[in-house]
């Protein structure tokens, strides 16, 4: 599965939208994130492209759960069975660095060229070009400023 900055954008978003410093899965829902697979056969399975992307984040350092921790999935409140998925309401933090991702890829400019000229580009590179981009945005406005 190839990493969906649209879809991204919007998972971290959901976060930065939040009136509250910690959201749960459940908020995910709310804000039209689908948890859940509505394909599988078992009721009980992960949505792939939120499996895909939440792990992701987990692996980025984007989120972490009340206690600062992001080493799986079962410090975000969801657990892996041979049967199924657990789900609990386990508070869950956008991070600094998930912060940082977030505003950049909330901003159209940076986006768009993100997804035209980095598409395929690995996920540390993904990020990496994205603050860059981001910085000469800012940059760009805070000349004409002056």
């Amino acid at each position: 599965m190839k990493i969906d900055l649209d879809y991204m954008a919007n998972l971290l978003n959901v976060f930065v939208d939040s009136n509250n410093a910690q959201i749960t899965i459940s908020t995910l829902e709310e804000y039209g994130i689908p948890i859940e697979s509505t394909n599988a056969a078992s009721s009980s399975a992960l949505d792939e492209n939120f499996l895909f992307h939440i792990q992701l984040a987990l692996e980025n350092k984007l989120v972490s759960n009340q206690k600062l921790e992001s080493h799986n999935l079962e410090s975000l409140g969801i657990t892996m069975y041979v049967h199924g998925v657990g789900l609990t309401e386990q508070p869950i933090r956008l991070t600094q660095k998930g912060h940082d991702f977030a505003n950049a890829l909330d901003n159209k400019e940076v986006l768009s060229r993100l997804k035209s000229e980095f598409k395929d580009a690995p996920f540390r590179m993904v990020f990496d070009t994205s603050q860059k981009l981001l910085e000469h945005v800012l940059k760009k406005k805070l000349d004409s400023l002056l």
